[in-house]
């Protein structure tokens, strides 16, 4: 019989508020060959569970008379994926068939679920690319479990505590994942404006690299954003310009030019359009307006984040 290797040995107690985990656990590290499989097995608590290297196929069923989100279905576990086991659970996984495995976990109890919502509504994974604080989160965690002391234990009390948290209630990641032909446009303008700096991006320059037509594009965005794909790109560039504003001493000819605008009216026109007062007034209002305001009411804030990673 297979048995994983385990590399870290760090008891912890998690805490938060009423929701209060009720039993010490380990956080741990796995190694699994190449083709190796593991369960079914009775889930009695909460798990975290998160990639290093390889993948996984993860099935969860429920328990007779337990509702869990994603239960009944099999996930893909890689890298970049956080993932929660409920308890009253019977999960298993089938390990990457071409690669060794590993994966970093930790259990824990809750005293009272509801706390966070009906558990039934709960996400059973969530994407750290776009969720960069639980990545960071999951990294420090498993800095501590090497750690000794008191203070180590503390700090990752808080981590268990806010992870789940995070995890379950938010701030979320965007409510919906972009639709495949957007990561195509995001993918290609971050390209164009890391080589050229922001530009404005026609419809068709747009859709011919997406490799889809231009109408197709445009009711994509419409229907996603509740604008045109020129005019999401244009709302980005100028919320580029109102940070720019309010936390530098550019001028807003150098503005214009670092965030693809003709010239300092150009800018000047847009920008009014857009926020409602021109340039320089709204720089003399100080750091009181949300720059990325107009890009919120859109929607656009995920597009907008992606375009600098």
């Amino acid at each position: 019989m297979f048995q994983c290797r385990v590399r870290t040995n760090y008891y912890l107690k998690v805490t938060l508020k009423s929701a209060v985990t009720r039993t010490g656990t380990l956080v741990q590290v796995a190694d699994y060959p190449a083709g190796a499989a593991f369960g079914p097995r009775n889930v009695n608590n909460y798990e975290f569970i998160w990639l290093l290297r390889g993948s996984a196929n993860w099935r969860v069923e429920p328990t007779p008379g337990r509702s869990v989100a994603g239960a009944g279905m099999d996930h893909t576990l890689r890298p970049g994926t956080l993932a929660l086991a409920h308890a009253d659970t019977v999960d298993s996984y089938q390990w990457d068939s071409r690669r060794a495995s590993s994966h970093a976990y930790v259990h824990f109890d809750i005293e009272d679920p509801e706390v966070l919502g009906p558990p039934a509504q709960w996400p059973v994974t969530r994407d750290l690319s776009r969720l960069p604080v639980l990545a960071g989160l999951c990294d420090y965690l498993l800095q501590l479990a090497g750690e000794q002391g008191g203070l180590a234990r503390r700090r990752s009390d808080q981590l268990i505590a806010i992870l789940l948290d995070l995890f379950v209630r938010g701030p979320l990641e965007p409510q919906a994942q972009m639709p495949p032909v957007v990561e195509r446009i995001v993918d290609y303008v971050r390209t164009s404006w890391d080589i050229a700096g922001p530009r404005i991006l026609n419809v068709e320059e747009l859709a011919g690299a997406a490799s889809v037509s231009p109408g197709h594009l445009f009711r994509v965005f419409r229907e996603q954003y509740g604008c045109g794909p020129a005019r999401a790109f244009e709302l980005m560039r100028l919320a580029r310009a109102a940070i720019a504003l309010q936390r530098s001493n550019a001028s807003l000819s150098e503005i214009a030019e670092l965030n693809g605008f003709a010239n300092a009216y150009h800018l000047s026109r847009r920008f009014a359009a857009t926020y409602g007062s021109p340039p320089g007034r709204y720089r003399a209002s100080g750091a009181g307006e949300d720059p990325l305001l107009p890009v919120r009411e859109h929607g656009l804030l995920p597009l907008s984040l992606s375009l600098t990673r």
